[in-house]
């Protein structure tokens, strides 16, 4: 039995674009059933770090707490209001990080419902922290939904339904009462220098079901200081006079430690909206780090996400942090158009922007950077412009050149959000009921002012979704069969396939090229604006991407993804057609 059950709802894609979806392709038992070179390719769960913190916050107050993360795994209702029924607990989390998990949080607030109609249920989670009225509206069967970070707010809940008190004024809900759903105010913060470490229960399922965990999530601080008009942070309630926040450097290094002798994590994601927070408090907060890390000798890898202007941007930061273990870096760098950094309100120049691009190659940091190649305002001359930086800058030779293909979402809590006036109904297939009622106010899909930019987004995007699913889920599974029929292969005579290899190899390397020659292709047709410009977009584009296949490959994609199969045998087209 447990006072609390918190629950991770798995992904369930909705058909459109989302900012966070992890690509997870296997749940728990078909990863374990897998060779073990081909696991490389499948990416496992992040830790639901929210659940994860909520859940040390309670255990350190005295609850028993079971935390699932339903993601990787394929519970049945049956299995969801069993293990309700087994635990009897008071109060029921659900944790709807973003869009994707709204879907199955519904089926699993009805699945607790089946089980106890009378236990206390919640939702939480980042996704909620802008859209909590909005779920409380359209999700009546929740007791509650919270807002904002909620150690202080579970915790407040559950010594109110402890002590039979009116749970109402807790800070950081939306609930019904009468006819309309009212607010008990902006939550209360933890002190991050006093929290006990995330619960790491997820990693515990994993390592007692023989999945390895190198890898883990942390943090090192919370909040941003920025204004970003595309990020709701800068309206994150409950953070007035004080959005960022630190964690003790010691503290976070000593969880480390933990993490790589009871888990062997090699690697830590690092959660924090802003790793180089505000300036030069950011800066020797970061650098404190890891010099920390460095001081103790730990070797670990990590990546983190900051801006240019936090004062890391230097060369001296940076090659600290690499020897320290920064392995890669989402850098928020957004665009290489003057215009489209203002409209973003980023308070930074383009010219910030490639001095660090030119520093982060200069000391062989991957640079992962964060990227919109369109929002409403966008220009055909700022997509020029864009694209001049993406050369000049060589932020497209990476391990996906072609994720730069991107628009802003316009999410509920940003200023793009609010300042969009053209919009319609967001096509979510498969999708109905409350769920549909959330999705369909929680995003508004735009269309770009300027009608050749929309036109060119809805060519872009279609072509290069067939070249990312290429590099990201044919590719590897390609390059492993291939190397394993060479390995087979080795000495006995038969013709080797290394040259199919090179083949590959040579399509996956030349990609950085492509992008450039797709992006002039598609802005010289723009420019020129012709009859049938979103048919003669998409034509031309697949035409040159059939071209560079023949280049590289000797064939169009899916015939050599085939000749490959064939020359490897029939375990290998089993693979490339499942």
């Amino acid at each position: 039995m447990s006072d609390v059950v918190l629950l991770t709802p798995r992904e369930i894609s909705t058909g459109a674009a989302s900012l966070n979806n992890q690509n997870v392709l296997i749940n728990d038992e078909e990863y374990l059933k897998l060779d073990p070179a081909m696991r490389l390719f499948y990416k496992r769960v992040r830790e639901n770090l929210g659940v994860a913190c909520i859940a040390g916050h309670l255990r350190g107050c005295g609850y028993s707490v079971k935390a699932l993360n339903l993601h990787g795994r394929n519970p049945s209702d049956e299995a969801i209001t069993d293990l309700i029924r087994r635990e009897r607990p008071s109060f029921v989390g659900i944790s709807i990080m973003y869009d994707l998990h709204i879907v199955d949080a519904v089926r699993l607030l009805r699945c607790v419902r089946t089980a106890d109609p009378t236990v206390f249920v919640a939702i939480g989670g980042a996704f909620c922290t802008y859209n909590a009225k909005l779920i409380a509206e359209r999700i009546p069967e929740a007791d509650c939904v919270a807002f904002g970070e909620g150690e202080l707010t579970v915790e407040g809940l559950m010594n109110a339904l402890a002590a039979d008190r009116d749970w109402r004024t807790v800070p950081g809900l939306y609930y019904w009462q009468g006819d309309r759903v009212r607010s008990s105010g902006p939550p209360k913060l933890p002190d991050l220098a006093n929290e006990p470490w995330p619960a790491r229960d997820l990693l515990l399922h994993h390592r007692r079901t023989g999945i390895p965990t190198p890898r883990a999530s942390t943090y090192t601080s919370r909040g941003c200081h920025a204004k970003c008009t595309f990020c709701y942070a800068p309206r994150q309630p409950g953070v007035e006079g004080g959005p960022w926040r630190v964690r003790p450097v010691g503290d976070a290094v000593d969880e480390i430690e933990f993490l790589q002798r009871d888990f062997g994590t090699r690697f830590v994601w690092f959660n924090d909206d802003n790793f180089g927070g505000a300036f030069q408090d950011g800066y020797h907060h970061a650098v404190g780090f890891a010099e920390e890390i460095l001081r103790r000798k730990l070797k670990v890898s990590f990546h983190c996400e900051f801006r240019v202007d936090t004062g890391l941007i230097d060369r001296e930061a940076l090659r600290t942090l690499r020897r320290a273990g920064m392995e890669l870096a989402l850098l928020g760098m957004e665009t290489g158009a003057p215009g489209m950094m203002r409209r973003f309100r980023k308070g930074t120049t383009v010219d910030y922007n490639f001095d660090a691009a030119r520093m982060f190659k200069q000391e062989r940091i991957e640079l992962e950077p964060g990227w919109i190649m369109i929002e409403p305002g966008t220009t055909v001359d700022e997509l020029w412009q864009n694209l001049e930086f993406i050369v000049t800058a060589r932020v497209h030779e990476s391990e996906n050149p072609f994720f730069l293909i991107n628009r802003a979402i316009a999410l509920r809590g940003t200023e793009i959000y609010d300042k969009v006036t053209s919009f319609g109904e967001p096509d979510i297939p498969g999708v109905e009921g409350p769920a549909w009622e959330v999705l369909r106010e929680a995003r508004r899909e735009y269309q770009v002012e300027d009608g050749r930019v929309e036109d060119l987004w809805t060519a872009w995007s279609a072509v290069s979704a067939d070249i990312n699913d290429r590099k990201e889920n044919e590719v590897p599974f390609l390059a492993q069969s291939i190397a394993d029929a060479v390995r087979a292969r080795r000495g006995t005579g038969a013709e080797s396939l290394r040259p199919l290899l090179g083949r590959l190899r040579s399509w996956d390397q030349g990609l950085a090229q492509l992008l450039v020659a797709f992006l002039n292709v598609g802005l010289m047709l723009a420019d020129e604006n012709p009859p049938g410009l979103p048919q003669r977009l998409e034509a031309e584009l697949r035409e040159l991407v059939d071209a560079y296949d023949r280049q590289h490959l000797g064939h169009a994609f899916p015939d050599f993804a085939v000749e490959a199969a064939r020359a490897c045998g029939e375990h290998a087209l089993a693979q490339v057609r499942s």
